[in-house]
């Protein structure tokens, strides 16, 4: 039997003071558009109006970590929580490996 993958949770570390989160955020951002700039292009596109309360987004599981690597894992958290700062749900739809 496999060994689960050790984790730090955030709930174990203290509060970020309000310019850690400040440049938290900035360093999703950041990352997000450096590695996912069409995802981030479509992040704008499917924001909310001021009239609506959510936008909404489909992403295939395939699009990320299709071969079961770390960095695409956590690309695929980072998508989703900035995603999350501009109002957009996202959806992940498909079975593994459905697109090739």
């Amino acid at each position: 039997m496999s060994k689960a993958k050790s984790l730090t949770m955030g709930v174990d570390s203290p509060s970020p003071s309000p310019q850690e989160e400040k440049d938290r955020i900035a360093v999703l951002r950041a990352t997000i558009e450096k590695y996912l700039p069409e995802f981030a292009q479509t992040v704008a596109k499917a924001a909310p109006s001021k009239d609506e309360a959510n936008g909404t987004m489909i992403l295939h599981q395939d699009a990320f970590a299709a071969g079961y690597d770390d960095d695409e894992y956590t690309l695929l958290g980072m998508a989703v929580k900035y995603a999350g700062l501009h109002k957009v749900e996202v959806r992940v739809i498909g079975e593994n490996h459905g697109t090739f």
